[in-house]
């Protein structure tokens, strides 16, 4: 078991948290949520033993049972292999069985780790941390920088995994498919929640409106307390005011809790256009984009998903007119204004404070700037700063008033909720919700996806797929619509391709109860250990036989 009691962290006299008190049983999946800069990542790094702590105490925690896959991850080695057997203990046939599991290709072991993709680091980190099989598995910001189809197999990987799990993340899908209790860091404190993210929401607005009320209940007993005092200091009450001062000297006073946060943004009411807002034809775009169709009619919000670098963003740049197409036909409907938000934020003058940014672009006075600034939560100090200076979370929120404040018709988005915190992206989701425009996203927030977006095109083979829940990973429910295009893989290549995946897991998982197996002593710990290795033996000798039927019919 995991248990921090009372613990407290200072960065020199600003302090980042304190009184924080939980448990964590063994085998739980627990996710830690809270705002940017509420301490997450540094309580993991207390945690792991890379920072200190000034008050307090951890017990649960010894530095060999751990596995910490960080953020911002740093490698040394020459080669990917040598790079996870730089890791304590690895061994040279347990680090290719978990590379080759998390999808990369004998080829990839031979090269430099400094050279992937963020999201390639991302499981390279991940790996790292698996190399050991530790009895605690510490994840920060795991999802950020992969694709969907990456985000999927970390996510039945965690769901599957026998030891504890601890994750920092702002993916609500993962909150709501991976964990048993969520830990919110809010306000310095810290409070525990049972269940996944839907019930951490209804729970956390339960309990901030039960204390909204504890306090508003107390207030009114003091004042009726103090102004019975003020009233019968001297008289024949006065014992009795003496009596009620001592109450109120003795009465534990209750903090006012902050008030429940509602979405911030409102986005405007959208112009008429007309009813084909864009048409792509046979677009072609050097050797990244080919032939690629598609329509996006008025009032539609659509998705864009697909494997990093395969051209998302390159083709969104490609219709707002940033980049040129070789070939291929680009039409824009009548009356359609574009409003768009990049990924890496270029439309954003990083030379410029939030408040220069506006001016120029807008004419508005410093006061109405700071005014549609506080919309989305930038204030005081941050808008006086150079946007260079800005985190990426501010960042989005500049060009997000930027973006409301040009009045489209037609949103085209790369990756909005990119380095924004929980609340920040449930604000965005009620603001697209509620647009009555067209808009356009490329995201990898799959909660996002399954509130705002109508119909989602996967990009590398152009699939159309009706509105429906990333439950049984990339296959929602379809609504019969015809692909736009004729190189589609058959429905068997897709059935192979997600058979190949359960099997490289379940012998991952084989492995571990193994290596469980080796060092357990207890006699029923190990006809339990017996029992699941067994039954895991006949899972993947079903997933090959399933494999080899799809095979033959291919």
């Amino acid at each position: 078991m995991i248990q921090l009691e009372n613990v407290k962290k200072f960065y020199g006299e600003r302090l980042i948290f304190s009184d924080v008190t939980f448990k964590i049983v063994e085998g739980e999946k627990v996710g830690i949520v809270g705002k940017n800069g509420a301490g997450k990542s540094t309580l993991l790094k207390i945690m792991t033993g890379a920072e200190p702590f000034d008050a307090g105490t951890i017990s649960g925690l010894r530095a060999e049972d751990v596995g910490f896959v960080e953020q911002i991850p740093k490698f040394s080695a020459a080669t990917l292999l040598d790079e996870l057997l730089t890791v304590d203990g690895a061994e040279k046939f347990m680090a290719r069985k978990i590379l080759f599991g998390l999808g990369f290709s004998e080829a990839e072991l031979e090269k430099n780790p400094n050279n992937f993709s963020g999201g390639e680091s991302a499981k390279i980190s991940l790996a790292k941390a698996l190399i050991n099989e530790p009895r605690i598995l510490i994840l920060d910001e795991p999802t950020n920088h992969l694709d969907i189809y990456a985000i999927e197999f970390l996510e039945e990987f965690v769901k599957n995994y026998r030891g504890t799990v601890i994750a920092v993340t702002h993916d609500r899908h993962f909150l709501q498919n991976c964990v048993g209790k969520i830990l919110d860091i809010e306000n310095g404190k810290a409070t525990l929640y049972p269940g996944n993210y839907e019930k951490f929401v209804q729970l956390k607005r339960e309990r901030r409106e039960s204390e909204i009320k504890a306090y508003e209940k107390q207030q009114i007993e003091i004042a009726k307390l103090e102004e019975f005092v003020r009233r019968n200091k001297a008289g024949v009450k006065a014992k009795q005011a003496r009596g009620r001062q001592t109450l109120l000297d003795r009465m534990q006073r209750l903090e006012k809790p902050p008030s429940i946060e509602t979405a911030a943004i409102k986005l405007n009411d959208a112009a008429e256009s007309a009813n084909r807002v864009l048409i792509l034809d046979d677009v072609n775009f050097k050797t990244v984009i080919k032939n690629f169709s598609a329509e996006i009619f008025k009032g539609e919000k659509v998705g864009l998903i697909g494997r990093n670098g395969v051209g998302k963003s390159t083709l969104l740049k490609i219709i707002v007119g940033e980049l040129k197409s070789d070939d291929g036909e680009i039409k824009i409907g009548n009356r359609v204004k574009i409003g768009y938000l990049s990924q890496g934020h270029e439309e954003l003058n990083e030379n410029r404070t939030p408040l220069e940014e506006l001016n120029q672009e807008f004419g508005l006075t410093e006061g109405q700037a700071r005014s549609e600034l506080a919309r989305l939560n930038l204030f005081a100090q941050v808008v006086e700063k150079p946007i260079a200076d800005l985190s990426g979370g501010e960042k989005t929120r500049v060009a997000l008033t930027k973006l409301i404040l040009t009045g489209a018709n037609f949103l085209i988005l790369d990756e909005p909720t990119n380095h924004l915190d929980l609340p920040a992206r449930e604000a965005i989701e009620a603001a697209l919700q509620s647009f009555d425009g067209t808009i356009l996203i490329v995201t990898h927030d799959r909660y996002l996806l399954d509130k705002v977006t109508s119909r989602i095109i996967e990009f590398a083979e152009q699939r159309e797929m009706g509105k429906g829940k990333w439950e049984k990973g990339l296959q929602p429910k379809t609504q019969n619509l015809k692909p736009k295009s004729s190189k589609l893989k058959a429905p068997n290549e897709y059935a192979l391709e997600k058979i190949e995946a359960q099997i490289k897991m379940a012998e991952m998982e084989l492995k571990m109860i193994e290596h469980e197996i080796n060092s357990a002593v207890d006699p029923q710990k190990l006809t339990e250990l017996a029992a699941a290795h067994v039954a895991k033996l006949e899972q993947i000798d079903e997933l090959y036989l399933r494999w080899e039927e799809l095979g033959n019919n291919a």
